[in-house]
Formats: C-alpha cells, sequence, structure tokens
C-alpha cells in the first residue's frame, strides 16, 4: 500500500483546507497575537494535523504573514484630490471606510506592531501606510525650519489612531467569522461614531502641519 507523504493536505479540497486553515488563525491571532497563538492550537481549531498546515504555509510565521495579507486584502479607495486640508480628511475617513469592511485588521495590526515577529529586510509593511503616505506626500505643510516627520512616519501614527480607535469600539473576543478571501464577507464591525472619526481627523490635520 503506498503511503501518504507526510503533510499532504487531508482528503477534500486543499484550497477549502487552506481556507478553514486561514479562518482558524485569524481567530487564534487576533485573540491572542503571534506569540499566543500556537499552530498546534489553530490546527485543532481548523480540524487538520500540523503537519498539514505546515504542508500549506511553511511556518507558523508563513502562517501568520498569510493571515495579515487576508485581513488586509482588497482595494484602498481611490486617492482623493482638492486643497491639502481636505484631502487628509478624506485619506482618514477611507481609512475608516477600508477598516469597517476587514473585521480583524485592527486589532491583528495593533498586535503586530506590539509583539509581531521582526520583519525582514525589503518585507512590505502594512499598505495602508505606504498608501497614505504616498498621497501626504506632496501635501505635508512646511515645517518652517523645525524638525518634522516625513510622510511615511506620519502615515504609520495616523493608521495606528484609525485601529486604535475600531479597537475602542469593537466587541472583545470572540470575534464574528473571519472572511476569507473567495468567501462572502460576514458582518462587518462597528464604525466608530462621528465624533471618534472627527478626532482622528484633527490629530492626522496636527500631524501633517495643516491643522
Amino acid at each position: 500500500m503506498e503511503k501518504k507523504g507526510v503533510g499532504r493536505p487531508r482528503d477534500g479540497n486543499p484550497e477549502e483546507t487552506r481556507r478553514e486553515i486561514l479562518r482558524a488563525a485569524g481567530e487564534a491571532f487576533a485573540a491572542s497575537g503571534y506569540v499566543g497563538a500556537t499552530t498546534r492550537a489553530v490546527a485543532a481549531r481548523a480540524g487538520v494535523n500540523v503537519a498539514t498546515l505546515h504542508y500549506h504555509f511553511g511556518s507558523k510565521e508563513g502562517l501568520y504573514r498569510a493571515v495579515l495579507e487576508n485581513a488586509n486584502r482588497g482595494s484602498l479607495p481611490a486617492v482623493p484630490s482638492g486643497p491639502g486640508g481636505e484631502t487628509v480628511a478624506r485619506l482618514v475617513e477611507g481609512l475608516f471606510a477600508f477598516g469597517s469592511e476587514h473585521p480583524i485588521l485592527a486589532r491583528l495590526s495593533v498586535l503586530d506592531t506590539l509583539a509581531g515577529p521582526e520583519r525582514k529586510d525589503g518585507e512590505r509593511a502594512d499598505r495602508r501606510i505606504r498608501w497614505f503616505a504616498d498621497a501626504l506626500g506632496p501635501i505635508l505643510a512646511p515645517s518652517n525650519g523645525r524638525p518634522a516627520p516625513g510622510p511615511e512616519e506620519t502615515a504609520r501614527a495616523v493608521v495606528a489612531l484609525v485601529d486604535a480607535t475600531f479597537l475602542a469600539a469593537a466587541p472583545r473576543p470572540p470575534f464574528p467569522a473571519i472572511p476569507v478571501a473567495g468567501e462572502a464577507t460576514p458582518q462587518p464591525p462597528p464604525l466608530p461614531n462621528e465624533a471618534a472619526r472627527s478626532a482622528v481627523v484633527a490629530a492626522a490635520l496636527r500631524l501633517s502641519g495643516l491643522g
């Protein structure tokens, strides 16, 4: 009798197996962070063995990176045009709109910043930061000779504020179902109220030297 290779996917649809592992890992990393979540717990939650998990994602870090990418998938809003202050406000609202469609992105991002694995040289950071920084660069106010944060540093701070605002408005774990590429998106997280969003806009304007 032919022996199955160690770590080959379980019987059934390999893509379905991969999606189930991504879903289980998203829930585990969002609840416990990179350090706290274990591949054994993720595999048990997904209904597979650890070898199958490694077959699809290579390692815990490979799985973690795949979860972050999946949680951040989709198109960011078109970059708005107009006066500097108005553009910054619309950029921030774009971040909130994107976050409302991605249930665990804010929590994953905050936990990744606090205790995620070290990024390798040249590894892509959160693409929301690059999107915001590219739009912000041409409209940053002059610093009048004072040291001022550049567009990427400002973008990183604004994205962190948006994520923190979502966490303040969102329920604690257990989380709603995690969306996986190729499946319908579940109920989105609550959008922070207008007062909270306006406070982030005001902070973004100040960080940009426009408010």
